[in-house]
């Protein structure tokens, strides 16, 4: 057998070299997801011609991979990081090397062929746009996979797509079984990604890195967790690529549109677990333990996955297991790990991308032009389809790997891989001539039966395809020939650098159609006389695979839909058990939960953790009084017999606990309290008043009172102790001198907490006031119907005093003005835009209360929800002007007109304001309005 003698990458002169690509790889991914965003609106008014527009962006990602390739080939590598989370370290890394590059370039390049198939394909679908976000988001997101170096980058991408192609697979919702495949797959990827994260947790502690590049094999290999790690990571990554036992989702996922069938599970999400092993087997492969399993797990899926594709009557699924035995041989040559075994894996890559694409694309046509994809209704179709027809046999030459094609490369590589590991690669060459041969007879079903011989039984008379629909199929079964018999091609630019990546050592790469009489090739021309004989007898041999009953009996989809039952009668069961509708149960069980861990950290914990801080300041009268009425009024509330007493007595404790944070020097915070407490007040009085009255809070057992008593005596003591103990820790650093100290130069402000708010936690201020938001917007509904009631329209009838009524206008008024004050002055003194924000929603809801929420509304002249959305727009305005002065998001820009410092944190502070007014008076005038 002639050994590979060309140079690689690694031998031509050239050391592997680094550098950053500026920001090219990031903004490819952030290309494809605007498509993804703008792909509804476009398909509005374009229909199926979006799809030609929408498949720039692919295709530029594309010819951008494109111009890397010289570089790539010649062993270099491009980089790109941005910092994500940097407190634990986790970075948007990523990293272009021979492997991923390839898989980039296939799914981008595939990625354009699809989407323009897709338009043709689903043209009169009222949903079209809608399917092209998912598959654009897929795109994204499976280009985010392969570029990702950080180990937890990879893993949300990796989770990206599984949720994707749930989309995908379940965009045809309104038939059953689009639901039940989506689910499946859904579940059985979710689960291995859930092992995933373990894993890859363990190898980053393990590994010595985060990132795939910085990962040390010898650290890994010698670690006692190396099992766990390789169980787990090998879950994963199996689940993902329908490796047997978790096959059998991705034939079912056939109930997906082509579009989906062509994409996702030939050329890119199936591969994704294949791509996984191949980026760690550098790492991982230092053991028989990885060969292995690889090798034994692999060649089982090729060989099940060839015996069932015979099986089927349907062409999507006969290429859909096909497929699976294509995950598998790919699976068992990484496992050979063995220069040719590297070498067939690239090769076959690639090989099965474009005549798995092709074909798959090819039935999704037959079907569109015929009306069926049943094997034993085709026949003649080459003299309708003849553009179709002849892309269809190049695709299943290169399928049924026949020269000059690549997947004839690819499987002598493959033989060759496998007879180097001597007697166990002598059986397992065996099994693959036994399963390649059935490939084979697969191809011939495909092409021979459908396209040759007399004419089948049509439901409607074929014609061919549009040219979206055929260039796609011929492209790529083009380049499967072209790649064959112009190997060098390959070999130079794509398949080198790839074989590295995946080796981790230098290899030798030479591709070739010829090598010589071998036992690879006496394998090839075995499998060639074996496939044809398979296909001359099919009838035979299907008729001798269904006396197997026992086994056809009980599939695998029987024993999922058997699990999956039981496991909803079990969850059934615990939620008949929990979920009992008892408030006052499912407290008392969080509460014996939370008491039970806290005493558990006591009790495991050291003397020394159990410090307890000393008290040292005199006792202060006015937070003595306010713990008195905070206290009082939370025991006064634990036995008042009527919800409105209970509303008052609540109210008390709110006022105690404001007095108490003014005694203790905290302006702010107390009337926030004072503020939130008030209109908590309100808000549940406008609530509990529509409710029927009750005589009675709590239960009127003793028994029941007592355990009651007992539960809240527990967890008042187990928070306090767990409170005083913490503040009881030392902490690294002094933060609070840090920002007495830097709150006036840094923040040109004296209200230390205000500065905090607004400048230096501005990013946590916005996550906050957006979830008010979001919270007022989807509580508002439920709420009120926003048709006015008699409150609406005279308010209510508790405020018809005249007196009243005279007093609460200028009152109002008072209140609007304290409110700009506490705005305008919060970044010196107590105040700022949340504050403020409360206290102008007071004042409309006293106008509301006395003259009417059509008053109200007149008066504020802007709907609440507009307030809101201004009140976050200007917030998040006020970040991106730190962004447009080439800083980061939030930073504060400032002016001094006359002295005066007014800046972007001020900006901030008014859309705090506008949110908070805008969600308090969304969610109180429904309230008012639902009055009668």
């Amino acid at each position: 057998m002639p050994r590979a003698t060309a140079p690689t990458a690694a031998s031509k002169g050239d050391d592997e070299h680094v550098h950053e690509a500026g920001e090219g790889v990031l903004t490819s991914i952030g290309l494809i997801a605007l498509a993804m965003l703008a792909a509804p609106l476009l398909t509005r008014p374009l229909d199926d011609r979006a799809g030609w527009i929408l498949a720039l962006a692919p295709l530029s990602v594309f010819a951008y991979f494109v111009t890397l390739v010289p570089e790539v080939a010649q062993g270099g590598v491009i980089t790109q990081s941005v910092t994500w989370v940097g407190a634990l370290g986790i970075e948007l890394a990523f990293r272009l090397d021979g492997l991923s590059l390839l898989f980039a370039l296939l799914i981008s390049g595939i990625g354009t062929l699809i989407v323009l198939y897709a338009g043709a394909y689903l043209s009169d679908h009222h949903h079209l746009g809608r399917f092209y976000a998912y598959l654009l988001g897929f795109m994204a997101a499976m280009l985010g996979l392969v570029l990702a170096d950080d180990l937890i980058v990879m893993f949300v991408f990796w989770e990206l797509t599984s949720v994707t192609s749930f989309l995908l697979i379940s965009f045809q919702h309104d038939q059953a079984e689009s639901r039940r495949s989506a689910l499946q797959a859904l579940l059985i990827t979710g689960g291995g990604g859930l092992a995933l994260l373990a894993g890859l947790i363990l190898l980053g502690n393990v590994g010595g890195s985060w990132q795939f590049s910085g990962l040390s094999p010898a650290l890994i290999a010698d670690h006692a967790l190396y099992p766990a790690i390789l169980a787990l990571v090998l879950l994963g990554a199996f689940t993902k690529s329908a490796q047997v036992p978790f096959h059998l989702w991705l034939p079912n996922a056939m109930a997906a549109p082509t579009p989906v069938s062509a994409y996702l599970h030939s050329a890119t999400m199936v591969k994704a677990g294949v791509y996984l092993l191949a980026r760690l087997n550098p790492s991982l492969s230092g053991s028989m333990s990885w060969s292995t399993i690889l090798i034994t797990v692999g060649a089982t899926t090729a060989l099940v996955g060839a015996v069932l594709a015979i099986r089927q009557t349907d062409l999507k699924r006969v290429l859909a297991y096909t497929t699976v035995t294509v995950l598998g041989q790919l699976t068992m040559l990484l496992g050979t790990n063995t220069p040719y075994g590297l070498q067939a894996f690239a090769i076959y890559l690639v090989a099965h991308a474009f005549y798995k694409a092709a074909l798959f694309m090819a039935v999704g046509s037959i079907d569109h032009a015929t009306g069926t994809r049943q094997i034993s209704r085709l026949g003649g179709l080459l003299r309708y389809m003849p553009l179709t027809g002849f892309a269809v046999a190049l695709a299943a030459f290169s399928n049924a790997g026949l020269p000059p094609f690549f997947g004839f490369i690819a499987k002598e590589f493959k033989y060759a891989g496998l007879i180097e590991l001597g007697m166990a690669g002598w059986v397992t060459t065996l099994v693959m001539i036994l399963t390649n041969a059935l490939l084979l007879t697969a191809a011939g079903l495909v092409f021979v039966r459908a396209f040759l011989g007399k004419e089948g039984r049509y439901p409607r008379k074929p014609h061919e395809v549009s040219v979206p629909m055929w260039i796609g199929p011929m492209l790529l079964a083009v380049g499967g020939f072209v790649f064959g018999a112009f190997n060098n091609l390959a070999e130079v630019w794509l398949i080198d650098a790839a074989v590295q990546a995946v080796s981790g050592t230098a290899v030798p790469v030479n591709l070739y159609l010829w090598g010589g009489i071998t036992p690879a090739l006496v394998a090839s021309l075995l499998t060639v006389a074996l496939g044809v004989f398979f296909y001359l007898r099919r009838t035979r041999v299907r008729r001798r695979l269904s006396l197997w009953r026992v086994l056809w009996r009980t599939s695998g989809d029987m024993i999922w839909d058997r699990l999956l039952k039981r496991v909803f009668l079990f969850a059934g069961g615990v939620a008949d058990r929990f979920q009992h509708g008892s408030l006052r149960q499912h407290i008392s069980a969080l509460v014996v939960a939370i008491v039970g861990f806290a005493l558990i950290g006591v009790f495991a914990s050291t003397g020394e953790d159990l410090a307890w801080p000393e008290v040292t300041n005199p006792v202060n009268l006015a937070a003595l009084v306010g713990c008195v009425l905070a206290v009082a009024g939370a025991a006064a509330a634990a036995v008042m017999p009527g919800r409105v007493a209970l509303i008052a007595t609540l109210g008390a404790s709110g006022l105690g606990l404001a007095l108490f944070f003014l005694a203790a020097r905290a302006p702010d915070v107390a009337i926030t309290q004072l503020m939130v407490e008030t209109l908590t007040v309100i808000f549940l009085a406008l609530v509990l008043r529509n409710l029927p009255p009750t005589r009675m809070v709590g239960s009127r057992k003793p028994a029941a009172k007592r355990f009651h008593a007992l539960i809240a005596g527990a967890i008042g003591l187990v928070v306090s102790a767990m409170m005083l103990m913490t503040v009881s820790q030392p902490l690294p650093g002094d933060i609070a001198r840090w920002y007495l100290d830097n709150s006036l130069p840094g923040g040109h402000g004296a209200n230390v907490v205000n500065v905090i708010l607004v400048d230096f936690r501005a990013l946590d201020t916005l996550g906050e006031i957006l979830v008010v938001g979001l919270a007022a917007l989807a509580a508002a509904p439920l709420l009120g119907s926003g048709k006015p009631g008699k409150v609406a329209a005279e308010g209510s009838s508790d405020f018809g005093s005249v007196l009243l009524r005279h007093g609460i206008r200028p009152l109002s008024a008072l209140l609007a003005l304290i409110s700009l004050m506490l705005l305008w002055r919060g970044h010196n003194l107590p105040g700022g835009g949340f504050i403020g924000g409360l206290v102008a929603a007071t004042s409309a809801v006293l106008l509301a209360l006395a003259f009417g929420v059509n008053r109200a509304r007149a008066v504020l002249r802007v709907p609440p929800t507009t307030v809101l959305a201004v009140g976050l727009a200007l917030a998040a305005s006020a970040g991106v002007i730190g962004l447009l002065q080439g800083q980061a998001f939030l930073t504060g820009g400032w002016l001094f007109p006359g002295g005066l410092p007014l800046g972007t944190p001020l900006l901030f502070d008014v859309g705090v304001f506008f949110t908070v007014l805008g969600g308090v008076l969304l969610m109180l005038f429904r309230l008012l309005e639902r009055e009668d």
